[in-house]
């Protein structure tokens, strides 16, 4: 039996110098090895950065010259403008009137005797060109019978001109005495 107790503690024994030596051995080993990795892994990260920082610089020069060219510029000819320039009047069709929130909308009136007038107060169009021009005037009927829709890129309005069978000096008069029998 005391060699059986002998051989038990030669073992522990044994086994206890076998960890404590891998422990040791083992633990540097392994500490080398994590610091090769840690190494490895921040050069890898520090090449990154610098891409990426490179990347960054590029990517602001490329918008900064976007932004001296202005977005109307081509590759091809760089001071010719993708659309042609908007003509100031445009007549348009009934369903276009209003719907655009940049343009406010206006209401004329084009009497008998030729005269242009607002609906909102009744005054006179001073510059009929300038507002909604003598073109429109004459495409009167193209899209609806007695009226045109003009968009007038100038003023950033929309006009919607109804031809009228009465007169201007008929209709301002009624107006005017109106007034007077308050």
């Amino acid at each position: 039996m005391k060699t059986w107790i002998h051989d038990i503690l030669l073992v522990g024994a044994g086994f206890a110098a076998g960890a404590y030596f891998m422990h040791v051995r083992m633990r540097g080993e392994y500490q080398k090895f994590a610091d090769a990795q840690i190494e490895d892994v921040r050069e890898h990260y520090k090449k990154k950065e610098q891409h990426i920082d490179e990347q960054v610089k590029a990517e602001a020069q490329k918008q900064a010259v976007d932004l001296i060219s202005g977005p109307y510029r081509q590759e091809s000819d760089p001071e010719k403008p993708d659309k042609a320039p908007f003509e100031p009047i445009e007549i348009i069709e009934p369903d276009e009137f209003g719907c655009d929130d940049d343009y406010e909308t206006s209401f004329l009136t084009l009497y008998a005797d030729g005269v242009l007038a607002y609906d909102s107060d009744g005054s006179k169009v001073d510059d009929v060109e300038a507002v909604v021009g003598q073109k429109a005037l004459d495409s009167i009927g193209k899209f609806m019978p007695d009226g045109i829709h003009v968009r007038n890129h100038t003023y950033h309005k929309d006009f919607e001109v109804v031809k009228a069978l009465q007169n201007y000096a008929d209709v301002y008069r009624e107006r005017g005495e109106e007034d007077y029998d308050d």
